[in-house]
């Protein structure tokens, strides 16, 4: 073999070499070799379904109605303790997918959302609350604002709030919020601060009677805004999107552990992500080094129980989900 054939095997070698070294540093830099923040828990015990609501009473967690796979409404609900789910009576409201949750003064609310059921078809405003002492369901005061899907629900205090959402047949966004008073079973508008677009399917956590709205999309497009709210007053927080990150997502699941608040996969510009992002409120920031969900979803339910975050149900694609994971931070 004569120095030029030599020179060109060489060469390939070395090139070859580079490709090597090159792909194992990046399955070095993608591999998460962290400690293990998820676990598999007990799996969701109903069917798998998306756009379910979910609210929290003390150390206790429930989730209710949805949408399956086949495009079936459901009515039934769960409760969750951390270790085991429970049926419980089922909704007694007109079938409905996006519908929000909320928990206030011991008592579980849902409203709101898109419905198929005989003349109660389309955006619905009307709301139900749970008792679970005595594990019935009754009608309350209608929601003022128009029916709609995608839209935040918190509690602060001895008050709810819910607003924002979307019209998806028109593409109508809202901007509105409404306080409810469980008391006098009594909504009233009250100032929505000031978001830069109408987002729907945004998300929502509270820390420390604080709460914290952001995310969602608007016109096609994730949203940057961030705003948190006392129940008095709102204030424009750092964007979730800058030069050093991109926390902006819709269709994501949120929860509230150890005083941080956690944005969980969701939907991104890149499409549905298993990544975590975690707030800090003290510094207002934002940072992604938590374990990536294991599976990937959109449209679940998150809440936190015992000081433990949880997510379970959702879809991605096509598939549709009745697994639960929970989350520990140790990172």
């Amino acid at each position: 073999m004569n120095k030029r054939n030599w020179l060109v095997l060489l060469l390939i070698g070395a090139f070859a070499m580079t490709i090597f070294n090159s792909c194992k540093k990046e399955d070095e830099t993608e591999t998460d070799s962290g400690p293990t923040e998820w676990e598999r828990s007990n799996a969701f015990v109903g069917s798998p379904r998306n756009l379910a609501a979910t609210f929290t009473l003390g150390d206790v967690a429930y989730v209710v109605g949805g949408k399956m796979k086949n495009n079936e409404l459901l009515s039934d609900g769960y409760s969750f303790d951390g270790s085991s789910w429970t049926r419980i009576a089922d909704f007694n409201g007109p079938l409905r997918h996006g519908a929000v949750a909320f928990g206030v003064s011991g008592k579980g609310y849902v409203g709101l959302g898109y419905g198929a059921d005989g003349e109660e078809s389309g955006y619905l405003k009307d709301f139900y609350q749970y008792d679970p002492a005595g594990k019935t369901w009754k009608k309350v005061a209608d929601f003022p604002g128009e029916g709609r899907v995608g839209a935040v629900a918190f509690t602060i205090g001895e008050f709810a709030y819910v607003g924002l959402g979307t019209n998806e047949a028109t593409d109508q966004g809202y901007l509105d919020f409404y306080k409810y008073d469980p008391k006098a079973d009594k909504w009233s508008q009250i100032n929505a601060g000031k978001f830069t677009v109408k987002p729907a399917y945004a998300f929502a956590f509270v820390i420390n009677n604080v709460a914290y709205i952001g995310g969602g999309y608007s016109n096609g497009q994730p949203s940057n805004d961030f705003h948190a709210f006392d129940g008095t007053t709102w204030t424009k927080k750092g964007d979730l999107s800058n030069s050093t990150r991109d926390a902006r997502r819709f269709k994501a699941s949120a929860f509230t552990v150890g005083g941080n608040g956690y944005v969980v996969s969701g939907q991104s510009l890149s499409g549905v992500v298993p990544t975590v992002w975690k707030y800090n409120p003290a510094d207002d920031s934002w940072s992604d080094g938590s374990q990536s969900l294991p599976s990937a979803r959109i449209n679940a339910v998150g809440f936190a129980v015992k000081g433990k975050g949880y997510i379970t149900t959702g879809n991605s694609g096509s598939s549709f989900f009745d697994d639960t994971y929970e989350f520990t931070p140790v990172r």
